[in-house]
């Protein structure tokens, strides 16, 4: 009977988050916040996560979630990724992308992997043979991301970097965040409520690559809370082979860590032909170039990842999200 009522109450809790979920993507919550997300408002975030903590997780300080064919555990205290992990909807365009792209990849190297939410969905995914090097410098993440890669069976495809990666090889002091475990970054004003810090050694992908036996990437996925840019001037080399990137637009978050959006942009536009903003509202890619992103509100809370492809195969892997010929 116990079991039956905590399936009864997940079920009823992951319904209510969907349900707010649905409702603060409407047109007339997006009119009314501006493009913001009603999460903002604290006492929202804490209903949230209250739903959350007593119908999901149930006391417990760990989550597990049914994602996308995988099995992931996380924080219970993290407001954002294992709620939405949970419900079924984190980032769920944004990884389908992903996946597609994955299907006709040998190698993905995966900055700022987290728990593992892309490193496992894309991995699993990967033709035979086919490697990906998953980068998580803090070492909670760290933790639950080779517990996940040990549950679903991966270690054969997948290798945890606990390390963080930059410009050049040295070190990193990451400030953490006590809201978010997709929230640490190496600027504080980025992290919100801080939570301390760690110093951590630091790799580029280009000193990585160089030495190891592995090819060049098909993909890189960047997910590290305004260091972005630090990350592609330390791959410099290995972009000559035009990998597909899959990184965040946040120009404020990027600003704080040294290298502007602009900046970032630049280094992309530089090398790739084909560059797409993610629409997650639409499940569209939207073709773009350098000026679009710089007008006023090119870039908000349903259009902050950018898709940059360079070769032909991964832009028909993904033709049926752009229009494209």
């Amino acid at each position: 009977m116990a079991a039956l009522m905590m399936k009864i109450r997940r079920k009823v809790a992951i319904s209510v988050m969907r349900a707010a979920r649905a409702a603060n993507r409407s047109r007339a919550a997006r009119a009314l916040l501006r493009g913001r997300s009603i999460r903002r408002f604290s006492l929202v975030n804490r209903l949230y996560h209250t739903v959350f903590r007593l119908g999901v997780i149930a006391g417990n300080r760990e989550a597990e979630a049914h994602y996308r064919g995988v099995v992931l555990t996380g924080p219970a205290w993290d407001t954002t990724i294992m709620p939405s992990v949970s419900a079924g909807y984190y980032e769920e365009f944004e990884v389908s992308v992903f996946e597609r792209l994955a299907t006709v990849s040998q190698v993905i190297v995966d900055v700022g992997a987290n728990i593992g939410v892309y490193a496992c969905t894309g991995a699993a995914r990967l033709p035979r043979g086919g490697r990906l090097i998953a980068f998580e410098p803090v070492p909670e993440n760290a933790a639950y991301l080779r517990r996940n890669v040990d549950r679903n069976d991966l270690t054969g495809r997948v290798t945890v970097e606990p390390v963080a990666v930059g410009a050049s090889p040295g070190e990193l002091t990451m400030y953490l965040s006590g809201e978010q475990s997709g929230k640490h970054s190496a600027a504080e004003a980025n992290v919100g409520t801080p939570a301390g810090t760690v110093t951590m050694p630091m790799t580029s992908i280009d000193a990585y690559l160089a030495g190891s036996r592995l090819e060049p990437p098909d993909i890189i996925k960047i997910d590290v809370e305004g260091y972005e840019g630090f990350v592609l001037r330390g791959s410099a080399q290995t972009l000559t082979a035009l990998p597909t990137l899959l990184f965040e637009l946040h120009p404020e978050l990027q600003a704080a860590c040294g290298c502007s959006a602009g900046d970032l942009l630049d280094l992309v536009f530089a090398r790739y032909r084909w560059v797409f903003l993610v629409d997650e509202l639409d499940n569209v890619l939207r073709p773009c170039s350098r000026a679009d992103l710089g007008k006023p509100d090119a870039v908000g809370l349903y259009r902050s990842n950018l898709v940059a492809i360079g070769r032909q195969e991964h832009l028909d892997a993904v033709r049926q999200w752009h229009r494209l010929t």
